[in-house]
């Protein structure tokens, strides 16, 4: 039998290297709330609560309240009628390809992780119902249980074998401020195969200017096997975002996420320029992300890509049903993060291997923006992608000088 025995709460405020521009708000540090759950079977596991200011619609406060009324439920309850140490042998941890006949293709986590867990998923079911759980609570929670699950001996063979342990990684520019040729070149060479760009920042014509650059680069040196996301942030009215589409032209584009603010235009945006669209924080506005099994869709012949963050929409659970969604309808399912902390980063991508998706490039370049790392062991891209056997080994492995108990 495994219990919850421990439940500890830590802080932590990790300074940027430059501010971020959230919603014209300038954030130098990004902060958050470290969950460390400890096992009766002698286990430790840690999980990342960490609401990005003006993006999520909790403060830290608000969620550090929240988790605290929730430990009381969780310490001490049943998560597994056997220990993780005594859960050995592929005979006991089902091969991917085979769970309850789902294909691996759609990915297992739900199931599989349900199924590992069936007593802990039971009452948390119970806790998000009761307590209406904030979304990055519910993402840190879950987390916590899914390091625990990686820490079962069988979850090491299946990511070898069934999965694969390098995971592309999608470079990231903040900005176009000043001139990044070298920076590209430098790219190019390192092996990433997505480059995403912030725009709708600086003047229209120089950002025009500079997009058609990079996109002559990347042609010469890589023979456009690099693809360009591009991400505005609904910055742009309709008129600007189709200047600027028909400007940059859609070759080497693979898509711009939220070119405006009115989801009701994507379509007239696409059509007059031809690039598709990936939705971020519009994904809100066009799925009902608490009834996704409901969702009906018709024509998403202007959709490419659901940009998939599961601390913003409320966890890996329900992060896998969008992904499964996304698949059945043809459309790209990319995950990412609000700014995250190197743990909420390694658990994602290792997440990421979990539904199958190690031929995506992910959004996870976001650790250069900090100047020091949660993790004792820095996540290394070497030629565009992570190695999620590092990854694997270094997820527990905490700054613990970086925390402090947690008190708001």
């Amino acid at each position: 039998m495994e219990k919850i025995i421990e439940f500890n709460l830590y802080k932590y405020g990790l300074p940027l290297k430059i501010a971020l521009n959230i919603k014209n708000h300038q954030i130098t540090k990004r902060s958050g709330i470290i969950i460390n759950l400890k096992t009766s079977s002698g286990f430790s596991s840690f999980g990342e609560i960490a609401p990005l200011p003006f993006f999520h619609k909790e403060s830290l406060p608000q969620a550090f309240l929240q988790i605290k009324e929730i430990r009381k439920d969780i310490l001490n309850k049943e998560i597994r009628g056997k220990a993780i140490s005594d859960i050995k042998g592929s005979s006991k941890l089902p091969q991917m390809e085979i769970l309850t006949g789902m294909v691996i293709d759609k990915g297992i986590f739900n199931f599989n992780i349900c199924n590992y867990f069936s007593d802990g998923f039971n009452f948390l079911k119970n806790i998000f119902s009761d307590f209406g759980v904030f979304p990055s609570v519910k993402f840190g929670i879950e987390m916590a249980l899914l390091n625990l699950y990686f820490l079962n001996p069988d979850f090491e063979i299946n990511l070898k074998s069934t999965m694969g342990t390098a995971l592309p990684v999608c470079r990231l520019l903040m900005d176009l401020k000043s001139d990044t040729s070298s920076e590209i070149e430098k790219i190019i060479k390192s092996g990433y195969k997505a480059i995403k760009i912030k725009v709708g920042r600086e003047p229209a014509e120089q950002e025009i200017s500079r997009i058609k650059k990079i996109k002559q680069l990347i042609s010469e040196k890589s023979g456009n096997e690099i693809k360009l996301r591009l991400d505005s942030n609904g910055l742009w009215n309709l008129a600007e975002a189709v200047y600027f589409g028909n400007q940059i032209g859609n070759d080497a584009i693979e898509y711009i996420e939220d070119p405006v603010n009115d989801i009701n235009e994507y379509k007239l945006f696409f059509k007059e320029t031809g690039i598709p669209i990936a939705l971020d924080e519009k994904l809100y506005d066009f799925i009902d992300i608490n009834n996704i099994d409901k969702a009906n869709f018709n024509d998403l012949s202007y959709l490419k890509a659901f940009i998939i963050k599961p601390d913003f929409i409320g966890g890996f659970l329900r992060a896998s049903e969008l992904i499964t969604i996304a698949k059945e309808n043809g459309i790209m399912p990319v995950l990412s993060n609000s700014f995250d902390s190197s743990l909420a980063i390694s658990s994602i991508a290792l997440f990421a291997g979990l539904m199958n998706l190690t031929k995506i490039p992910i959004g996870l370049d976001t650790l250069s923006c900090f100047r020091e790392n949660l993790s004792k062991e820095d996540i290394k891209t070497v030629e565009g992608k992570i190695n999620l056997m590092e990854v694997l080994n270094n997820i527990n492995k905490i700054n613990f000088n970086l925390l402090e108990p947690a008190d708001f």
